[in-house]
C-alpha cells in the first residue's frame, strides 16, 4: 500500500469539523513525505474531514480514490432564507443531458487529472503525477501544454478569464507559489522569514492571488496571515483580517471568503473584504461552517457535524443546504461541485461515462462546462484521465 493510500484509509473513517489542515497539502505531504516530513500526527492531531479530503483536487489524481456519490436528484433543504440556487444564472445549459469529452494529453504524460477551470470555459488546468510529484497541464480550447514552470514538483491550481494560472512550486525545501502568465512564470515572494503557503493559490479575473501562509515548522495553520498578491505585483501584502482568519477563494470584486479558526478548527464561514471587514455566513443552529470557493455572488463551503454542502447567496446572506459536501466549487450560477457531484438547484446531476466508469466533477465554469476526471469501479479504480462535460 502507498503512502496516499495509506493515508486517505486511515481519515477515511473520521468525521470531524473542518480543520484548516491544508486541504490539498495533507495528500502533498503523503506523496512528498521526505520533503514535508509530516504525518497525520505531525500535523497537529486533528484529522481533516473525509469528504474535504476526498474531493481536493490533488486527492483524485491517484488510483483509488473514491469520493462517495450523492444520491440522484437530491434536492436541498432550507436552512434559514433559502434562496432558489439558479436565481441570476449566467450559465447555458444545454436542455439535454451533459456531454462529454476527454481531454488530450501533453506527449509523455500519463497520470493527469483536471484541477480547474477559468469562468469562461476556455482554459483548464490540470496535473500529472510522476512518483510523488506534481508537472501542471494547461489546456487552451481543449489544446494541451506542459507547463514549463522549473521545480522538482509544480502544481497548478487555478486559472482565470485572462489564462493567467497560479500554482505551487516545491524544490528541496522550496515552497512557493508560482504565477505563469504570457507564457511565463514568475516566483511570488511572502514577506520576510520562512513560510508554509497552504492549501492552494485562488485567483480572480483581475489576476488578484491569495493563500493562506503559516511560518514553517507550524501545523494545522498556527499563527496563519492570510496574503494577498495584487495582479502582476510580487510583492505580498498581509491583509488585515482577526487572529484565527484562513482565505480559500477571491472573487472578482475583492472579497475573500474562507472560515475562523478556533484551536484549529472552523468556527464560523466569513467573507471579508480587504480591510478586514467581516461578514459571518449563516449556519444552522448547532453546526459550524467554513466556506471555500466563491464566484459572483454565491460561495460554497461546509456545515459541520451535519458535513452537509452548504450555498451562500453574498447579496442577501441567504443559505441553501446541500446533500453531502462540503462543496468545494461553485459558479456564478450557484451551481456547486461537491464531493465529486455537480449539483445544479440542489440536485445531483448526472456526468456520463462508459459502463464501468465513473464520472467525477472537480470544477464548473461559468458557461456549465463541468472539468474532472473518469475512474474505474471497484476497489482498485484507476485514474482514466482528465474529462469535460458541456451541462
Amino acid at each position: 500500500m502507498n503512502d496516499e493510500q495509506e493515508l486517505r484509509d486511515r481519515l477515511r473513517a473520521i468525521e470531524v469539523p473542518a480543520t484548516r489542515i491544508e486541504i490539498g497539502g495533507l495528500v502533498r505531504a503523503g506523496r512528498r513525505r521526505a520533503f514535508r516530513r509530516r504525518s497525520v500526527a505531525g500535523a497537529g492531531g486533528v484529522a481533516l474531514a473525509t469528504a474535504l479530503l476526498l474531493t481536493a483536487p490533488s486527492i483524485l489524481t491517484a488510483a483509488g480514490a473514491r469520493p462517495d456519490a450523492a444520491p440522484a436528484g437530491a434536492a436541498p433543504g432550507a436552512a434559514g432564507a433559502a434562496e432558489p440556487t439558479g436565481a441570476g444564472r449566467t450559465a447555458t445549459a444545454s436542455a439535454g443531458p451533459c456531454q462529454p469529452s476527454e481531454l488530450p494529453l501533453p506527449a509523455g504524460m500519463r497520470n493527469v487529472t483536471a484541477a480547474g477551470v477559468d469562468p469562461t470555459g476556455r482554459y483548464v488546468v490540470g496535473n500529472d503525477v510522476v512518483g510523488q510529484d506534481f508537472r501542471p497541464v494547461l489546456w487552451t480550447e481543449g489544446k494541451p501544454q506542459a507547463l514549463p514552470v522549473a521545480g522538482r514538483s509544480v502544481e497548478v491550481t487555478a486559472v482565470n478569464a485572462a489564462g493567467v494560472a497560479v500554482g505551487l512550486v516545491q524544490d528541496g525545501r522550496q515552497e512557493y507559489v508560482f504565477r505563469y502568465q504570457q507564457g511565463a512564470s514568475t516566483r511570488l515572494r511572502t514577506p520576510p522569514g520562512n513560510w508554509h503557503v497552504y492549501p492552494r493559490p485562488a485567483i480572480n479575473a483581475a489576476g488578484d492571488v491569495v493563500i493562506n501562509a503559516e511560518p514553517s515548522g507550524n501545523s494545522g495553520g498556527e499563527d496563519s496571515i492570510v496574503l494577498l498578491w495584487r495582479a502582476g505585483s510580487t510583492e505580498a501584502v498581509k491583509l488585515p483580517l482577526p487572529d484565527g482568519a484562513n482565505a480559500f477563494d477571491i472573487t472578482d470584486d475583492g472579497t475573500v471568503v474562507g472560515a475562523l479558526y478556533r484551536d484549529g478548527v472552523a468556527s464560523a464561514a466569513y467573507a471579508w473584504d480587504q480591510q478586514g471587514k467581516g461578514r459571518k455566513l449563516t449556519a444552522p443552529a448547532g453546526e459550524t461552517a467554513a466556506g471555500y470557493a466563491a464566484q459572483g455572488d454565491w460561495a460554497a463551503g461546509g456545515l459541520w457535524p451535519s458535513r452537509s454542502a452548504a450555498l451562500w447567496n453574498l447579496r442577501t446572506g441567504a443559505l441553501t443546504r446541500l446533500t453531502d459536501g462540503p462543496g468545494d466549487a461553485v459558479n456564478a450560477s450557484g451551481w456547486v461541485v461537491a464531493r465529486g457531484v455537480l449539483l445544479r438547484d440542489g440536485a445531483a446531476v448526472e456526468l456520463p461515462v462508459p459502463g464501468g466508469q465513473t464520472g467525477l466533477a472537480v470544477a464548473v465554469s461559468d458557461t456549465g462546462l463541468v472539468v474532472g476526471l473518469a475512474r474505474t469501479g471497484g476497489d482498485d479504480a484507476q485514474n482514466l484521465g482528465p474529462r469535460v462535460w458541456r451541462c
